[in-house]
């Protein structure tokens, strides 16, 4: 392998970090693709719009479309294309095993706050244990007048964690036997009951969402830029936020 290659293998390698560690969740893999396919010349279509009509696809032409905020469909058109020629296709994942926020999240048990998670795809559930989580997403936010606007959110603050029992309060045979009960192992702790009264101080919370734990509305809202109040529904997932990186020595 020359100096060359090698140095375009990294380049390469890193921006692939990169893509992934800005993009935390579906709605956020949409975002950050659209933005790279924006700077490659492709152009942004509506999926409402008829294109046959309104002449938007042209022989060369690259257009890409997103759905839900969290597919999107790119495709190049081909200098010769004409009706009935054959295509190629290439799929995959914009989601990925993850614990998720319940819709109803709000729980507290033995004087701690927690978030209740669903755990979605197949995952290794144990890599989720002892690791600094935040949290990432889309939030829907009244707007006023009967409107509402979506806000993407990725918090890189380690405001969750899925503890694991330390390792003198288990026997060898936990240990070498662990098995995660989805339900009452993997719900992850916000803080401190007493902390979540103490900051019972203002009116506004009277208005929260009472499906969520009102400490993680502030948080999501002082992210966001907006009352805690105007918050009313939430799509959101935990997200390790420890950044990738390469390793090994010949990095």
């Amino acid at each position: 392998m020359t100096m060359a290659n090698s140095h375009l293998e990294q380049e390469f390698a890193q921006s692939f970090v990169q893509f992934v560690d800005a993009s935390p969740t579906p709605f956020h893999v949409c975002k950050t693709a659209a933005s790279k396919l924006e700077e490659a010349g492709f152009k942004r279509l509506s999926e409402t719009d008829s294109w046959k009509s309104n002449g938007a696809l042209k022989q060369g032409g690259r257009y890409f479309y997103t759905r839900n905020s969290s597919t999107l469909v790119a495709f190049c058109v081909g200098g010769n294309f004409v009706a009935g020629n054959g295509f190629k296709v290439v799929g995959a994942h914009t989601d990925s095993p993850v614990l998720k926020v319940k819709p109803n999240s709000y729980k507290r048990a033995h004087e701690y706050l927690q978030v209740g998670v669903e755990c979605y795809g197949g995952g290794l559930w144990h890599t989720w244990l002892d690791r600094d989580l935040g949290i990432a997403g889309r939030v829907i936010v009244y707007t006023g007048k009967e409107k509402f606007s979506q806000r993407l959110v990725h918090i890189k603050q380690p405001i969750l964690r899925v503890p694991s029992l330390a390792i003198h309060l288990q026997s060898g045979n936990e240990r070498s036997a662990l098995k995660l009960n989805k339900e009452d192992h993997l719900t992850p702790v916000l803080g401190q009951i007493a902390g979540e009264l103490n900051a019972k101080n203002s009116v506004e919370d009277d208005d929260l969402d009472d499906r969520h734990p009102p400490a993680l509305l502030r948080v999501l809202a002082q992210e966001i830029g907006c009352n805690p109040a105007d918050i009313v529904d939430v799509e959101l997932s935990l997200c390790d936020i420890q950044n990738g990186t390469l390793g090994g020595v010949n990095k």
